[in-house]
């Protein structure tokens, strides 16, 4: 993340999830691309959804667009930046109608969301189904 004169772990030093499948490779969320530890990850007891709260409603957005049971297999880059940017673009009522990507933008600046590779969407633009990334395979 040297572009926006920091590391990722630098912004993001600790990941908190639950302990499914696609959090097997711990490696690959912790270590920067130079192999580098930079941030921890902690994983919430079985069951256990009310130790992530605002995670689980994450989740929830993430699975109305990308339904439980499809593959990740090619699920790009790109795709993830799309999808979450339309997660994190959804007014937060917790948020007194925020959005995350406000929250983020306003703690972190702009220039941080970009290299990340999420962008706001505007709230009449999101799209919380699956059309999200038919549409974008179009």
């Amino acid at each position: 993340m040297a572009a926006a004169g920091m590391r990722f772990g630098d912004a993001i030093p600790l990941l908190l999830t639950g302990n499914g499948g696609e959090f097997s490779n711990v490696a690959a969320f912790g270590k920067g691309v130079d192999g580098e530890a930079q941030t921890k990850m902690f994983f919430c007891g079985p069951c256990r959804s009310s130790q992530k709260p605002r995670v689980e409603k994450n989740h929830t957005l993430f699975r109305d667009i990308v339904p439980k049971g499809e593959s990740f297999d090619g699920f790009s880059q790109e795709a993830a930046n799309l999808v979450f940017s339309h997660v994190n673009s959804v007014k937060r009522k917790i948020l007194s109608g925020k959005t995350r990507c406000e929250l983020f933008v306003f703690t972190y600046g702009d220039r941080l969301v970009a290299v990340l590779g999420v962008r706001p969407i505007p709230a009449a633009d999101v799209v919380q189904s699956p059309l999200l990334l038919k549409n974008k395979a179009k």
